[in-house]
C-alpha cells in the first residue's frame, strides 16, 4: 500500500470510529425497506439524504433540506470580497421530479459510498444538492458525513483524498458547449471534511486572511479580450489538481496570443506563456494558499489596462470569438485537460 493510501485509510478509519461513537439522528439512518434490498433504488438514496422526500411525487420540499435538518444552500464569493469571485450562473426552476440523472454514486470501498443528490441546477450546467458519505452496516445504511455540494454532474467523479491530516472531498465534472462537435472542459470543487460535515468555503490568503477565490478550480478555461489597440488577445488556461500530503497541488499554465482583426486569415501570434504551482493547505480550520490563481494574476492586469471580454460567457463555457477572427487552424474539436 502506498504511503498516501495508508494515510487516507487511517484518516477514514478515525472518521468512522468517531461517527460510530456518537448517536446519529434517525433521519440519517436508512429505513428498513432500503436495508433489505440488495441494490437500493434512486428513490432510496433520495429518501436517505433528503428530509421530507415524497416517493410518490418524486420530489423534496423546496428549498431542500438534508437528512440532518440543515438547509441545502451555497454562497459563492462575490466580486467585492474576493480576488476572484465564484462562477456566475442563474438557478433554473426546480425539476418536476427527481430521476436517476439526479443521482451520482461513487464507491469508496465495498461498504462505503459517496452519494450526491442534485436537487437544483444552474444555467452554467452546475448542480446543487446534499452529498453524503454512506456506510452499509449489518443494521443498514448510515450517513457518516454530510454537506452541500455545487459542482458539474456531467461525467462527474467524486473522491476522498487526504491533504495532510485533513480529509477532503474532490468533485470533478465537465461542461460542454452546444457546438457540433462539442467543446468540453472539466472543473473541480474541493470541500474539507471536519467533524462529520463537508464545508464549502473560499480559499484564504496565508498571509493576511483575505479571500483569494472560491475552492472552484477550472482545469481548462479560455477567454478572448479586445484590447484598447483593437487587437484581440486569446488567453488559454490549463491546470492539473493533485492532493498530496503537503496539500492540494495545482500546476497551472497560461498561453496568451494575439489576433489581428485587420488580418483575419493570419494565425494567432504568440504573446506570452507562463506557468506556476500553487499549494493549498488546511490551517486553523481554513483552506489557505499563498497566492491567487495564475489566471487571476495575468487576466486582471489586462482588464485594468482597458481590455474588454469579447462576450460575457459563464466561466465554465469557452467564450465565442467572432467568426471572422478565428482562422481555421485555430479551431479545436474538443479540449480536455
Amino acid at each position: 500500500m502506498r504511503p498516501n493510501s495508508l494515510l487516507f485509510s487511517t484518516g477514514l478509519c478515525a472518521l468512522l470510529t468517531a461517527c460510530a461513537s456518537q448517536p446519529l439522528p434517525r433521519m440519517c439512518v436508512a429505513p428498513a425497506a432500503m436495508s433489505e434490498r440488495v441494490v437500493p433504488t434512486p428513490d432510496d438514496w433520495f429518501a436517505l439524504l433528503l428530509h421530507g422526500f415524497d416517493r410518490q411525487q418524486g420530489v423534496a420540499p423546496s428549498p431542500s433540506v438534508d437528512c440532518s435538518g440543515v438547509p441545502v444552500v451555497w454562497q459563492e464569493p462575490q466580486v467585492e470580497e474576493c480576488r476572484e469571485p465564484g462562477p456566475e450562473a442563474k438557478p433554473l426552476p426546480p425539476p418536476s421530479r427527481l430521476t436517476d440523472e439526479d443521482l451520482v454514486l461513487e464507491t469508496v470501498r465495498a461498504d462505503l459510498r459517496l452519494v450526491w443528490v442534485v436537487t437544483r441546477r444552474f444555467s452554467n450546467g452546475e448542480g446543487l444538492g446534499p452529498v453524503g458519505l454512506v456506510e452499509r452496516t449489518p443494521q443498514g445504511f448510515v450517513v457518516r458525513a454530510l454537506g452541500s455540494l455545487r459542482a458539474y454532474p456531467r461525467q462527474s467523479r467524486l473522491r476522498l483524498e487526504q491533504a495532510g491530516d485533513v480529509t477532503v472531498l474532490v468533485a470533478e465534472g465537465e461542461v460542454c458547449t452546444d457546438e457540433a462537435p462539442p467543446v468540453c472542459r472539466r472543473m473541480a470543487r474541493v470541500l474539507p471534511l471536519r467533524q462529520g460535515r463537508f464545508f464549502a468555503e473560499a480559499v484564504a490568503s496565508d498571509s493576511d486572511g483575505s479571500c483569494l477565490g472560491p475552492a472552484w478550480f477550472p482545469l481548462s478555461r479560455e477567454q478572448v479580450l479586445k484590447l484598447p489597440s483593437g487587437l484581440y488577445r486569446k488567453i488559454e488556461f490549463t491546470s492539473t489538481l493533485a492532493v498530496k500530503p503537503e496539500g492540494i497541488v495545482l500546476d497551472e499554465q497560461v498561453v496568451m496570443s494575439n489576433l489581428d482583426p485587420q488580418q483575419p486569415t493570419m494565425p494567432p501570434l504568440p504573446y506570452r506563456r507562463a506557468q506556476a504551482q500553487r499549494v493549498l493547505s488546511v490551517k486553523d480550520a481554513r483552506l489557505v494558499g499563498t497566492s491567487p490563481s495564475l489566471w487571476v494574476r495575468l487576466v486582471q492586469p489586462e482588464l485594468l489596462a482597458g481590455a474588454k471580454p469579447v462576450e460575457a460567457s459563464p466561466p465554465a463555457s469557452p467564450p465565442q470569438v467572432p467568426e471572422e477572427l478565428v482562422p481555421p487552424q485555430a479551431k479545436t474539436a474538443e479540449v480536455r485537460p
